[in-house]
């Protein structure tokens, strides 16, 4: 064993031990590392307030509470299915951060809801396909691909693409105050004038918050399947891939360990500037602009184009039909137009119960609620006709915006006695 001293370090000025093994080394250096004090970091968001917290979950209190204040109350002569309203509701509910009542008053526009719609559709099929996409990726893992066999796979890009335009248009007209939201343009000031420089807060606070909500919609309507796939399309289509917060926070690969023939079936070509980060369009804009868009996607619920195109009347009827309508058309968008009482107040599908046999008054109640909506009549796959009238159309039902105005009133309230109450907290706090 080798012989050991202390000698004296010039340098450090204090003594070491001299032939001191690699493993004494390297404890001597932990305990200097746990003696000394880490100063805690002080990390500088000033955009802290547009992140945005959830409930997961309802207490049996809140639930209470949920149904007897917030949950959309149904006459007997309505039918009593779950239309778009219903899952907004649900999710402002669960929304733990207080948003201002501007975005509660933009987030009840038509025109938003016809966005969130054309989200729903957009994402129900591009999860389909990604799911199709990644079971055959696996049944085909050992065995050569055949390029001649690939008919469907161009299908599924342009299914996409297709939707893309229609989601493209509509997220445009937000973006451009079209129709109900001009006074929520950036270039508007509060007084309704023309500002000479955009307003970046006011855009900040709308649009970085109707993000995240409508994230949650989609989510909701799809089952609550797929969280974090929904969440980084959403982000790549609106905020592009150098800014795709949802990717770097999540750290998912779901979309990167895909063949690069897969991600240019789901993203479409690319053709934006990769060099460029800023003073660039996102993906959804750009693709409205620049790519091959079928002028009738650009005319749904602006001009009554009645052609006979199947593809056509189906966006045209899964945009604009009520809900009550989709499941006798044949459509689906999401969990919209199921009844509720498949469901529970969390919009969560119940376990199939055993048949359990239905009153008499029940059954005369189900009887008198067929009856009334069977005389309806239901809108169906336009004829094919030589000349396409051109007309326009109202996009919204009186039923539907009497809907609307009544869930803008409740929030706009409850945000409202929100901001009262945690002004008393913080003033209660500053006294004590």
């Amino acid at each position: 064993m080798d012989e050991r001293y202390f000698a004296w370090d010039e340098i450090s000025e204090g003594l070491f031990l001299v032939s001191v093994t690699k493993a004494e080394e390297e404890q001597a250096k932990r305990r200097r590392k746990q003696i000394v004090a880490v100063p805690i970091s002080e990390i500088y968001a000033p955009h802290a307030y547009l992140i945005l917290y959830y409930r997961e979950i309802l207490s049996d209190s809140e639930k209470i509470r949920f149904r007897k204040n917030y949950l959309r109350k149904v006459t007997p002569d309505e039918p009593d299915i779950i239309i778009l309203q219903d899952i907004k509701d649900l999710v402002l509910f669960l929304l733990l951060t207080s948003v201002s009542p501007q975005f509660i008053n933009f987030f009840h526009l038509p025109i938003v809801d016809r966005f969130l719609r054309a989200l729903i559709i957009y994402f129900q099929r591009f999860v389909q396909i990604w799911e199709d996409l990644v079971h055959e990726r696996a049944a085909t893992m050992k065995k050569a691909p055949n390029p001649l066999a690939r008919g469907h796979r161009s299908g599924y890009a342009n299914d996409l693409h297709t939707l893309r335009c229609v989601l493209g248009r509509e997220y445009a007209d937000l973006l451009l105050g079209c129709r109900y939201g001009p006074r929520y343009h950036h270039m508007i000031t509060d007084t309704k004038r023309t500002a000479t420089q955009s307003q970046g807060e006011k855009d900040l606070r709308i649009f970085e918050a109707l993000i995240s909500v409508a994230h949650r919609v989609v989510w909701i309507a799809l089952q609550r399947k797929h969280f974090t796939l929904i969440e980084i399309e959403l982000h790549r289509l609106l905020r592009t891939e150098t800014y795709n917060t949802a990717q770097r926070q999540s750290g998912s690969q779901l979309i990167q360990d895909m063949l690069e023939d897969d991600i240019r079936i789901l993203h479409g070509s690319e053709t934006t500037m990769k060099t460029r980060k800023l003073l660039r369009n996102s993906p959804l804009p750009h693709e409205l602009m620049y790519g091959d868009c079928d002028y009738r996607l650009l005319s749904l619920g602006i001009a009554d184009i009645d052609i006979h195109h199947p593809k056509i009347a189906y966006l045209r009827n899964a945009l604009l039909v009520d809900e009550e309508k989709l499941s006798r058309l044949g459509i689906e968008v999401g969990i919209l137009g199921h009844n509720r009482s498949d469901y529970d107040i969390m919009l969560m599908p119940l376990k199939p119960e055993e048949p359990i046999e239905i009153a008499l008054l029940d059954k005369k109640l189900l009887e008198m609620r067929r009856s009334i909506f069977e005389e309806e009549e239901v809108e169906k796959l336009p004829e094919i006709l030589e000349v396409f009238p051109v007309k326009e159309i109202q996009e919204v039902s009186k039923k539907y915006k009497k809907i609307l105005g009544k869930a803008r009133i409740k929030w706009i309230l409850r945000e409202i006695r929100r901001r009262e109450r945690k002004t008393t907290a913080s003033v209660t706090t500053t006294l004590e």
